[in-house]
């Protein structure tokens, strides 16, 4: 589904991502993980094309999607989130996740501003899967809720909810879990399952190992911008390489 090749960001004299390589299969949950200022955040912004590559590709079921656009990416099928709650706090939660939902709609503006058969096809269809999405995500007594009164966890599954109204086939999750209890991280982790099981495939930068080892199919570690190791769960927590890159030398084992 996704490959990347090569892929390098360097800014003046700093090489934020350097050389980094990874396959990702349809229906596949993977989580790039490593130390602060490792470049994660860099190569979610790169595959989504939010910036441009020195060098190398990022490929999207088999097209070159290197570069082109963040509009253009998310036509294609790829959308993001961010590690920021970000929400127009004055609209509810289903307006909000409706403006997820424009690039699928047809109508012009003319036709928008007069109401047109398109447009009112397009408002149907729009508030139809809007309500679909708050049902798979359990917020769907939150609808008429303004966002500026959602506590911090529902704010992060707002976020998610906007990106799956654009009807993403891969979904980039930008640090999900930050900020989260115990028991919402577990809710969290289910959620990434249910996204998966609806046809959309997750990836993951996040800092919560615990998250990541139960929710991962594999994982790639970065480490000053480059590719220290890949693996299942199982492999990167006895891996010397990502171990010290965590806690130093002299630790034996990533204590979950």
């Amino acid at each position: 589904m996704l490959e990347v090749r090569g892929l390098t960001k360097i800014f003046g004299g700093l090489t934020a991502v350097n050389d980094l390589n990874f396959t990702l299969g349809t229906g596949e949950i993977l989580s790039i993980i490593g130390p602060n200022g490792a470049g994660k955040s860099t190569c979610f912004k790169l595959i989504a094309s939010f910036l441009n590559p020195t060098s190398g590709t990022v490929r999207f079921n088999g097209k070159d999607i290197t570069g082109i656009g963040p509009h253009a990416v998310a036509r294609h099928g790829i959308v993001r989130t961010f590690q920021e709650n970000t929400s127009f706090q004055d609209m509810t939660v289903r307006e909000t996740v409706l403006l997820g939902y424009h690039k699928d709609c047809k109508a012009s503006l003319a036709g928008m501003i007069f109401r047109s058969p398109r447009a009112r096809k397009d408002e149907r269809a729009a508030g139809d899967y809007a309500d679909h999405v708050l049902d798979l995500l359990g917020m769907t007594h939150l609808a008429n809720t303004v966002s500026a009164a959602l506590p911090h966890g529902m704010l992060r599954n707002l976020g998610i909810a906007v990106a799956l109204a654009a009807k993403p086939k891969l979904i980039l999750l930008d640090e999900p879990f930050a900020g989260l209890n115990s028991d919402e991280t577990k809710r969290g982790v289910e959620l990434i399952r249910k996204i998966r099981d609806e046809g959309v495939t997750p990836i993951l930068v996040e800092h919560d190992m615990a998250a990541v080892m139960s929710v991962s199919e594999r994982i790639v570690v970065v480490s000053f911008g480059s590719k220290i190791a890949e693996g299942t769960p199982a492999e990167i927590q006895q891996n010397e390489k990502v171990i010290e890159a965590y806690l130093g030398a002299e630790d034996t084992e990533i204590g979950l």
